[in-house]
Formats: C-alpha cells, sequence, structure tokens
C-alpha cells in the first residue's frame, strides 16, 4: 500500500498552489480535487497535468466538486437532464484520463430516507453501467465513495449496487463511515476485493475528521484487515483546513502513517 495526499485538505487554495506544498511534503500519489468547472477545461488541467510531472506527483484519482448534486443530475426523473448529466461527466472523465488518473470519485445520490421501487432501481443501475461504461473508455474506473449523507452510507445498499453493476469500484472513506454511525470494517466486508481507493483521516468522540495519529482511530487493525481483503492500492490523507495549522502538521501525520505505508 502507497500514501499519498488529497488537495482538499487545503481548500479553498487554488489546487495549482497545492501541488509543490504536497510534493514538499515527499510523497508522490495525490487525488485532485476540482473545485469548480473552468478547472475541468484543457487549458487549465493541460498545464496542471504537466505541473504534477514535473514535481514528481501521480495523479491517482480526480474528485468533481459536482459530486453535492450527482443525485440531481443523474438519478432523478428527468430523462433529459440524466443524458446531459452524462456529456458532463463525460468531459469529467476525459480530464481525468488526461492526468493520468485511475479513478474517478462518484458520491451518487443524497439519501432521502427512501427505498427504491424495482422500476426506479432499474433505471438508476442503468445510469451506473453507462457511467462506468464512460470511465472505462477512458482508462478510467468509476469509484463510488460511501459519504453520510448519501445512500452510499448504508453498505446494504453499496452491495446491492456492486451486484447489480459489476464494473463499478469503491472508494472507502474512514471519517464517513464514523459519521454514518458504521465501522469501516462494515464497507470493507460490504465490498471486498472492489476496493480500489481510501481517503484516509481519523476521528474521536468529539470530532469526526482530525489528522491522522490526532484522534482514536485504530491503524494497525484497520491496515491488517486491508491486507486480509487483499488491498494493496492507495491511502490519501482527506482532511479539511481546520484540521491542522500548516503543513508541518501534515508531515506529522505522514510519519504516523508510513509505519504502516510506503510513502
Amino acid at each position: 500500500m502507497r500514501l499519498g495526499i488529497s488537495t482538499a485538505c487545503f481548500y479553498p487554495q487554488p489546487v495549482e498552489e497545492i501541488l509543490p506544498i504536497l510534493a514538499g511534503l515527499g510523497v508522490h500519489a495525490v487525488e485532485v480535487f476540482f473545485n469548480t468547472e473552468s478547472e475541468f477545461s484543457p487549458r487549465f488541467y493541460e498545464q496542471l497535468g504537466a505541473q504534477a510531472r514535473q514535481l514528481g506527483l501521480d495523479i491517482v484519482s480526480v474528485h468533481p466538486y459536482t459530486s453535492l448534486m450527482e443525485g440531481l443530475l443523474l438519478f432523478s426523473d428527468y430523462q433529459r437532464r440524466t443524458e446531459d448529466g452524462l456529456m458532463q461527466y463525460q468531459r469529467y472523465l476525459e480530464c481525468a484520463a488526461a492526468l493520468g488518473a485511475r479513478f474517478f470519485t462518484f458520491h451518487g445520490e443524497r439519501d432521502m430516507g427512501h427505498a427504491d421501487d424495482p422500476a426506479r432501481w432499474a433505471r438508476k443501475c442503468e445510469v451506473y453501467r453507462r457511467l462506468c461504461g464512460l470511465a472505462a473508455s477512458c482508462g478510467v474506473t468509476l469509484a463510488q465513495e460511501n459519504v453520510a449523507w448519501c445512500r452510499s452510507r448504508d453498505p446494504a445498499f453499496l452491495s446491492a449496487l456492486y451486484r447489480d453493476v459489476p464494473a463499478l469500484r469503491y472508494t472507502l472513506d474512514i471519517k464517513q463511515a464514523h459519521r454514518a454511525g458504521r465501522h469501516p470494517r462494515e464497507f470493507i466486508d460490504a465490498v471486498g476485493e472492489r476496493l480500489v481507493n481510501i481517503h484516509i483521516n481519523d476521528f474521536s468522540a468529539e470530532q469526526s475528521c482530525l489528522l491522522p495519529g490526532a484522534g482514536t482511530m485504530d491503524y494497525a487493525d484497520f491496515f491488517s484487515r486491508l491486507r486480509a481483503a487483499g488491498y494493496s492500492g492507495h491511502a490519501l490523507i482527506e482532511v479539511y483546513r481546520s484540521n491542522f495549522t500548516g503543513p508541518d502538521d501534515l508531515a506529522r501525520a505522514v510519519s504516523v502513517l508510513s509505519r504502516f505505508l510506503t510513502v
């Protein structure tokens, strides 16, 4: 397993200013969190890709700012919006491919507290299959993330989704599992070998998101479970800017996790 960091840690600092900071921390794997539409234009991301290569950074995954709206864009009953949303995400996936990213992080629908009838479930799975197909045509893998305010908060939902959409893969986020009142192992058990990416953080009884090493997370047990499940991918530190004062704090988190991972 290999350690990295998400540019989301430094939001709202512009993403092109963040890459040199991450390179200075000694990590090589990064996730790029795009924060606005213009950043998905070739003029911007081609320069970003050149910058990453010059810094020796490997862009593992891309995360779109539209993750807040994916239910509305792609899974509503308004078919024209779904078609437009698929075209929009085609551009995003082309951007990910141009940056050399293997994975595209996806949130999906907001949890509105209701189950799907068979017809709606079939429509939803068809959209997921089309997204997975678009991703595959770009050489990228769609990776559904567990998110506390989304349907993906429930391991049973993910199990059903993966049963019916075989190409779909999974990003595990520790803080989001904690916020949903779930243990990360429940998601590891639900998705098994489909796990391809991890957002790693820490938590305590008082705070749901902390830098690794600042909370109560049992990393020895966590990484032992991952290895038992056959996971050998990346663990990308993803916290909020309010969780640390400066790069030195992130450097200490890298040191904490380096006992379990390769930097």
